[in-house]
């Protein structure tokens, strides 16, 4: 069975993220060492056939990763990395030395002249990957900013700027944004978001004409030897006729001031209010915990019409970079239930209905064992924590969900 990840996917905090991210190569794969050939016309179409990728990299590093775009009738790719394996300056913008650690970004326009939707990506990643995640923000508002590689103009009617082949640099896209996608997985492959849930027939997400897109890259080199940061991302379109409802991201962050001392435990706390006005057959379909080495425990409950109930639990290992699951709350899928003795992580199972008035909240417990000057809400999955929430909501109101919790 393909993971199904949310259309907010697992990660992305702007907040911190915000602080160090960039601009690069855009929505197309660049030409390779040797040229990428499809096995047939099909398989590209849906976004994942192999580019046959040959670096001096090697598939060991991820090679084998390489996916060729979808027909641009059908869908579009979005790349992060070398526009030109060939030439050593353009890959040491994206190569990462033994021991570091960087998130950046890529900042490109998106292809499409009329509006889009999807329900259908694929993403894949090289080794030492930590999460991508794939968003976009109007550019007919918000403010413009400069900064290093030369950051991104979203101001009143100025021009979407691009830094092309400069490189990745600071994020400097502020908190408006939408996310479209994320992965923390190498590989990712979404065929429908519906997964046989009837009350998601028709589902999609929209992605308007002409935004300013980015995909964002969080890296770290465990190895001795240097790597290649490098991120394919393909969604496929879905036909406007066969869309009835739309989904959006839920963006929920806690603990932004937190400071965890050396040899204590904290419990990092957030709560997200239902807006007001949401559509009789709101519901969370989606959930997922974002948090890193520290967290030794991540919950999340849903409290509706004043019963509290548990909807995700889930245990991390001190000095392990977690790996969150994806919770569907939906009429097809069976979660399993959690189980503290044998540290397994479990969800509730079922349609999630959520009204004006309820909410949902979730805790983090962030211990510091091995951290000088205190644990911070930073984008370091060893020496900085975040205790965040993504995933998707249905039916849209227009924007994504959001609750920031310091």
């Amino acid at each position: 069975m393909l993971s199904r990840l949310p259309v907010v996917s697992a990660l992305a905090v702007m907040a911190a993220f915000s602080l160090n991210c960039s601009s690069a190569a855009g929505p197309t794969t660049p030409p390779p060492a040797t040229t990428p050939s499809a096995s047939s016309a099909s398989t590209v179409d849906v976004g994942t056939v192999n580019c046959n990728l040959h670096t001096t990299f090697g598939d060991v590093d991820g090679d084998s990763q390489c996916i060729l775009p979808p027909d641009p009738k059908l869908g579009m790719q979005f790349h992060y990395g070398p526009t030109n394996y060939k030439d050593p300056v353009e890959v040491a913008k994206y190569t990462l030395q033994p021991g570091g650690e960087v998130t950046d970004c890529v900042f490109f326009t998106t292809p499409n002249a009329d509006t889009v939707y999807f329900n259908s990506y694929h993403s894949r990643m090289r080794s030492g990957s930590h999460h991508m995640l794939l968003y976009i923000q109007d550019s007919s508002s918000g403010p413009t900013f400069g900064g290093a590689g030369g950051g991104v103009s979203l101001g009143g009617s100025a021009p979407i700027m691009e830094t092309g082949n400069s490189g990745p640099a600071a994020c400097n896209q502020g908190l408006t944004t939408r996310n479209l996608f994320g992965a923390q997985t190498a590989t990712l492959d979404v065929n429908g978001l519906t997964a046989g849930a009837s009350e998601n027939n028709g589902l999609a997400v929209q992605l308007p004409p002409t935004q300013q897109g980015v995909l964002q890259a969080h890296f770290i080199n465990a190895t001795s030897k240097p790597i290649l940061r490098e991120v394919w991302a393909n969604i496929v379109y879905t036909p406007k006729s066969q869309v009835t409802q739309l989904g959006d991201p839920i963006f929920f962050i806690a603990g932004v001031s937190m400071n965890v001392p050396m040899g204590q435990t904290q419990a990092i706390t957030g709560n997200a209010p239902v807006p007001a006005g949401v559509a009789p057959d709101f519901r969370l379909v989606i959930g997922t915990g974002h948090y890193h080495a520290h967290t030794t425990q991540f919950t999340a409950w849903a409290t509706v019409a004043g019963q509290k109930q548990q909807i995700i639990q889930e245990y991390g290992t001190l000095g392990v970079a977690p790996e969150p699951k994806n919770w569907y709350f939906d009429s097809a899928m069976t979660n399993p239930a959690p189980d503290p003795a044998t540290q397994t992580a479990g969800a509730s199972s079922g349609i999630l209905h959520l009204q004006t008035g309820d909410t949902i909240s979730w805790e983090c417990d962030v211990t510091n064992n091995n951290v000088m000057g205190g644990i911070k809400f930073a984008n370091a999955v060893y020496t900085g924590e975040m205790c965040n929430m993504f995933g998707m909501y249905v039916p849209s109101f227009g924007k994504p969900w959001s609750a920031s919790n310091l």
